[in-house]
């Protein structure tokens, strides 16, 4: 098989997969375990996939982005543990912008608001669950339904938030980096993003510590415009240093 094909192989069984495993890939193509990490190493260098502990994951980007049902079984554990922590920034807030994605589904899902709150949503699966808590008001964006995120996103939810004033804006991203900022893979995603930044005093973002260093297509925020970060302990210490002494307030969980 010539490298090309084995590239191909690799991002396809990645984004397939959600990760694929260097050990098991040089088993499936008949090459050597250096092989398959030269070639994630250059499949990294191209933007197209992330190199974690034994393998890689895909990054999402214009050609691709994964569904909720793929967030649902990768990176599990960190994903709750981050959303422990993002608990504590719900303590005292009258109103926020809850973004999509299966992380920000799972603080949903812990949350038991003690006094009465208004939820800007776009994420249906977490508009169903808040809409079951006590003291939660909730406020649905209109728009274009993303059958692969279950999530609106169009100029109707960034012109309904343009009218509003909220206190905390929860915040997503696939792509972080120190040049080009927090950045998803489309348009009307980001336009929502930047909207619900916009309208509200502090925000925060949330992430897996594989989003940082890359980038994804379309920007929606500088990294000075959170008031802090979490992302969980996994993330690497050099990594950790660039974005702390760039200004940003990192917590790992």
């Amino acid at each position: 098989m010539f490298q090309i094909e084995r590239h191909a192989w690799l991002v396809e069984r990645a984004r397939s997969s959600g990760r694929v495993d260097v050990n098991a890939s040089a088993e499936q193509l008949g090459v050597t375990v250096e092989t398959i990490r030269r070639d994630l190493n250059d499949l990294e260098g191209k933007n197209l996939l992330r190199r974690v502990h034994g393998g890689a994951i895909p990054i999402e980007g214009l050609a691709y982005e994964s569904n909720l049902s793929a967030r649902k079984e990768q990176f599990i554990e960190e994903k709750q543990r981050i959303a422990e922590t993002g608990l504590s920034l719900l303590d005292e807030v009258d109103s926020v912008f809850w973004d999509e994605g299966y992380m920000f589904q799972m603080i949903a899902e812990m949350w038991q608001p003690s006094h009465n709150v208004t939820v800007v949503t776009n994420a249906i699966h977490t508009a169903s669950v808040l809409s079951n808590k006590k003291n939660v008001d909730i406020i649905f964006l209109g728009g274009r339904v993303r059958s692969n995120t279950m999530a609106t996103a169009d100029n109707w939810g960034a012109r309904q938030l343009s009218e509003l004033v909220l206190d905390v804006a929860l915040i997503g991203a696939n792509g972080i980096s120190l040049k080009h900022g927090c950045t998803s893979p489309h348009p009307s995603v980001s336009a929502t993003k930047a909207a619900a930044i916009k309208a509200s005093h502090t925000s925060h973002l949330l992430a897996l510590s594989n989003r940082f260093g890359f980038d994804s297509f379309v920007k929606f925020a500088d990294i000075s415009s959170f008031d802090s970060t979490i992302t969980d302990s996994d993330m690497d210490e050099e990594i950790f240093q660039q974005f702390t002494s760039a200004g940003m307030k990192i917590t790992r969980a």
